[in-house]
């Protein structure tokens, strides 16, 4: 296999070739469209966002402020959901990657297949730097264009090069991670630009992402590994990366950006007993779909099936990871280039474990995998369990990869389709401004939490306010109390999944009496869980339930129908929802 791999992967045309497979894998994306976020942008770089959201130039990347006003403005026509905290922040400083969006809409605005194409073309810089940054630190030449194939073909990329609003994942990439080539250059060839260059580049890179602090932890490994001399003084090397870090996170929240309130989102040194008690599941699901399988974006929809199948799945992947650390041990025990990869691998996850797992953002992670996977191939292994570990490695990174990177590329289709079949199943007219829709029960926040920016974007009718009282596939018990008010009791309680956490982390929790008021609306919780969500909640209408200007929902199947509420007194129960039919329908 060695030889086969040396021919093959030895040409000098053999990175530009691979690079170029990968692009052309990639390209199915082109017709995906807008989805999800992408509505956002469209209304913020076209100058047009709703009540509450940032107005700031370059700025795409507020999801929400932090304001209580303007979340309450956002909550209030809908596009947040009433359990929201006022106090939520998820803003995001990419000031560069949010000018590439700018650039889309000044030169062909609204045109998606020509924003895919601008990713094509971000992911193609991101692969020419990777394979410089493997140029420095493998030998022999075949083994640097083995690491870039594993790298070029990682069905991982897929989900962020075919989403418009997840380039930032390969502008901080591709922006940041030169840093470590200068950076090795100035160590081990004595090039002295190299000592103010890589620390410039970091910088920059930090513009366009949070994620291009996954460099830093390659210069850290880069020190403990590589780097010669003392320990200490080999850290100390690394000070003006320390400095530029600080620099920048100074800025950073003197603008007001970062995350809060959230129960997805952390900030690691803000909530330290909340990041650190999520990290090793969040880390384990990271690494499992890095090097092996189940991919990490179905984490969070395990819990819409069972709360046994998270678990069962948790278990799983601790048991990759064991195994991949297994498989990959002899090697590391005796390369200290492998031991570089792999520290950086490692210490590049964690800033990733700050929000749910997704494959979209493995970027930093595959450097170092892809680096260590492409040694341990090359490397004869002993005895029939590693041979088969190696086929298996084989198998799925260069066999199975390259036709999962078309396929996945084209993923956002599968977040697009019931985000679609959701919006259609809305009413439509002229009338609709007037009016506030209510659904009762959508499966997921996933289906009702784009339906305003959707229609916004596209410039469509849509109503003056949207309620979904719950989310959740589960049964749904239903009490009229009265002429204007609905008791809802959810099965396993409101907020049981992590997607509904996203706007309200557990330190602010809804407690039994706590009232929120929005335009003819009031919610009230009424019974809470053991674990501070609300279990019970009523919904105080200031018009009677069937008054005109109140458009009932709910969901069905595939999409969404009518409902006409109980008479006083009654109580109904919704039946569980089949969620893989909601989701997976064409």
């Amino acid at each position: 296999m060695r030889a086969r791999l040396e021919r093959i992967f030895g040409s000098r045309f053999a990175i530009p070739a691979l690079i170029a497979i990968a692009l052309a894998l990639a390209a199915t994306s082109l017709d995906t469209g807008h989805v999800a976020d992408d509505w956002v942008h469209q209304l913020l770089v076209s100058g047009h966002p709703l009540a509450g959201m940032t107005t700031r130039p370059l700025d795409l990347f507020t999801f929400a402020t932090g304001d209580p006003q303007k979340t309450h403005a956002l909550i209030d026509q809908g596009v947040f959901p009433w359990w929201a905290d006022p106090t939520v922040k998820l803003s995001f400083f990419r000031p560069i990657s949010s000018l590439t969006h700018a650039v889309d809409h000044a030169l062909w605005p609204g045109s998606a297949a020509l924003e895919h194409a601008h990713n094509l073309l971000w992911f193609g810089l991101a692969l020419l730097v990777v394979a410089a940054v493997y140029r420095r630190f493998l030998q022999p030449s075949w083994l640097v264009g083995l690491a870039v194939a594993l790298y070029a073909l990682d069905a991982a990329h897929g989900p962020a090069v075919g989403w418009i609003a997840n380039r930032n994942a390969m502008v901080a990439l591709a922006l940041s991670l030169p840093a470590l080539a200068l950076h090795d250059r100035y160590r081990r060839d004595g090039w002295r630009p190299g000592a103010w260059l890589a620390p410039s580049v970091l910088f920059i890179g930090l513009l366009a992402g949070e994620s291009a602090l996954a460099t830093c932890a390659y210069l850290a490994a880069h020190a403990l590994c590589l780097d010669r001399g003392p320990l200490a003084r080999r850290l100390a090397r690394l000070w003006p990366y320390a400095l530029v870090v600080v620099l920048w996170r100074i800025i950073y929240h003197a603008l007001g950006y970062g995350a809060a309130a959230s129960g997805v989102y952390l900030d690691p040194l803000a909530q330290p007993a909340a990041f650190l008690a999520l990290l090793p599941r969040r880390l384990s699901a990271l690494l499992a779909a890095q090097f092996a399988l189940p991919w990490s974006d179905f984490t969070a929809l395990y819990s819409f099936f069972s709360s046994r199948l998270a678990r069962e799945m948790e278990l799983v992947t601790f048991l990759v990871v064991a195994a991949v650390a297994w498989a990959l041990w002899p090697l590391l025990r005796r390369d200290r280039v492998a031991r570089f990869f792999a520290v950086g691998l490692l210490l590049s996850a964690l800033p990733i474990c700050a929000t749910f797992p997704a494959d979209r953002l493995l970027w930093f992670v595959g450097v170092g995998a892809m680096g260590l996977l492409a040694q341990r191939i090359a490397m004869p292994a002993e005895g029939p369990l590693l041979k088969l570990a190696i086929a298996l490695f084989v198998l799925l990174h260069l066999v199975l990869a390259p036709p999962l990177l078309a396929l996945r590329s084209r993923s956002m289709l599968t977040v697009e389709a019931p985000l679609a079949r959701a919006e259609r199943s809305l009413p439509r007219g002229p009338d609709l401004a007037k009016k506030t829709v209510v659904i009762v029960r959508a499966p997921a926040d996933l289906f009702a939490g784009y339906l305003q920016l959707t229609r916004a974007a596209r410039g469509e009718p849509r109503p003056a306010h949207l309620r979904w009282l719950t989310s959740t596939p589960s049964s749904v018990e239903l009490t009229r109390l009265d002429a204007r008010t609905l008791e809802l009791r959810p099965d396993g309680g409101f907020l049981p999944h992590a997607s509904e956490q996203m706007l309200r982390g557990p330190e602010h929790p809804l407690t039994v009496g706590t009232r929120i008021a929005l335009t003819g609306l009031e919610i009230e919780i009424t019974s809470a869980l053991p674990d501070g969500r609300p279990a019970a909640a009523r919904f105080h209408f200031s018009v009677p339930l069937e008054d005109p200007s109140l458009v009932w929902l709910t969901w069905q199947g595939t999409a969404y129908h009518a409902f006409q509420p109980p008479p006083v007194g009654a109580r109904v129960t919704l039946p569980a929802l089949d969620f893989a039919k909601a989701l997976f329908s064409p």
